[in-house]
């Protein structure tokens, strides 16, 4: 496969039921089990501080509603509507969401879910 598309309507975002993300919105364009190198989604958090003790694979989210701050082992910073984040694989990340936040992510490799 060279090039693959996902047209908008076929982008809906389900309920996290359970997990660390349990209660926030995900909608996964290439998904942690399809056919690509690489992961993409959209995630919606809410009101919640959310800590990944050993992350699993690197990162990129680009904030497109909302802030949030991240803590990467130690390094704090926050991201407002606009923003990219870059979040190295091993670290120790802390989201803390005071409101809410979408954002599109970027895994490398795709299987974030098996960490």
């Amino acid at each position: 496969m060279s090039i693959k598309k996902v047209s908008s309507e076929s982008v809906t975002p389900d309920n996290v039921a359970e997990g660390i993300w349990a209660g926030s919105n995900l909608a996964e364009i290439f998904p942690t089990s399809g056919d690509t190198n690489m992961s993409c989604g959209v995630h919606e958090l809410f009101e919640s501080v959310t800590v990944v003790e050993n992350a699993p694979v690197d990162d990129v989210l680009y904030i497109l509603e909302g802030q949030m701050e991240i803590d990467a082992d130690g390094v704090v910073e926050t991201y407002h509507a606009g923003d990219f984040a870059y979040l190295r694989a091993g670290a120790r990340q802390t989201f803390t969401v005071r409101q809410r936040v979408k954002h599109i992510y970027i895994t490398y490799p795709r299987d974030w879910a098996s960490g």
